[in-house]
Formats: C-alpha cells, sequence, structure tokens
C-alpha cells in the first residue's frame, strides 16, 4: 500500500503544487484571466490532500526529520508563520481598500451608478442583460446581491465592466 501510495501522492503533490504556485503568481501580479482565482483555491486543496498522502506515505522519513535541529527549525517556523497569518496586523477601519469596498456594498444603485459613470438607466440595462433584477433602485448593492443570489464581487464585476 505505501508504494501505491507514493506512486499517487507525489505526482498529485507535484501537479497541484505547479498549479498552485502558477495560478498564485498571477494573482500576485493581479494578472487574472479567466478563472485563475478559482483554480487557485481549487488546486489548494487537491495540494493539501496530495500533501497528507505524502506525509502519510513517508511517515517514516517524516519522523526522522523531527529528530533533526534542521527539521524542527522549518516545521516550527512554518508554523509560526501560520499562527502569525491569524493576528489581526491591520486594525478594523485601517485599511481603506476594505472599508471603501464595504462602503460601496452599502451603497444605493443610484450611487453606484455614479461612482461607476454611467447613467442609472445604462446600468440597470446592463444588469438586465446579466439576468440581474433589481426590485429598487434605492436598493443597496448588498440587497440586489442577496435578492439575486449572489455575491457582492460578482455584482461588482457587472457594474464595472
Amino acid at each position: 500500500m505505501n508504494t501505491t501510495l507514493r506512486s499517487l501522492a507525489t505526482p498529485l503533490i507535484a501537479a497541484a503544487f505547479l498549479v498552485s504556485a502558477s495560478t498564485g503568481l498571477m494573482m500576485f501580479f493581479h494578472f487574472e484571466p479567466g478563472i485563475v482565482e478559482p483554480v487557485h483555491e481549487w488546486m489548494s486543496w487537491i495540494l493539501v490532500g496530495g500533501a497528507v498522502l505524502h506525509l502519510l506515505a513517508n511517515w517514516k522519513a517524516f519522523t526522522g526529520y523531527l529528530q533533526r535541529k534542521t527539521g524542527v527549525v522549518f516545521i516550527g517556523a512554518a508554523i509560526a508563520i501560520a499562527l502569525l497569518s491569524l493576528y489581526p496586523w491591520v486594525e478594523e477601519g485601517e485599511d481603506g481598500r476594505k472599508k471603501a469596498v464595504k462602503s460601496l456594498e452599502k451603497a444605493s444603485l443610484i450611487t453606484i451608478s455614479g461612482v461607476a459613470g454611467t447613467s442609472l438607466d445604462q446600468l440597470l440595462e446592463t444588469m438586465s442583460q446579466n439576468g440581474i433584477s433589481v426590485l429598487d433602485t434605492g436598493d443597496s448593492i448588498e440587497e440586489i446581491a442577496e435578492q439575486n443570489d449572489m455575491e457582492e464581487k460578482a455584482l461588482f464585476g457587472v457594474i464595472f465592466e
């Protein structure tokens, strides 16, 4: 079983790493054509699964690394980085971009048309062509997204296309 597991885990983790790394680099440089972000997210899950299988297939070697100082340092550093990433380094409201997006999500469609530099009628037509219904132009982006069973991010994508 160990040989079978290893023969599956190693190519799986290698393939998932290549896709995850390349899409991650594209996202880092804000080059996201097509479905780069969802592919990155799903391939990351496959990478995690492959890593678990790889770890199981090589358990004895892994425990051997934990008996060496360098193995403990690398694994300890990775755990420390993961834990530090959970710390809220930016206080709520400090990040201007997040605050701006939250404000836009709460803004009415009338306000958003001005921000988008289009007339309300043109915006309603674009939304209608994309299958988005608007009950009241005074509704917020948040409310319109909820009424249409979609995320605000997707709605912004239609509005600012």
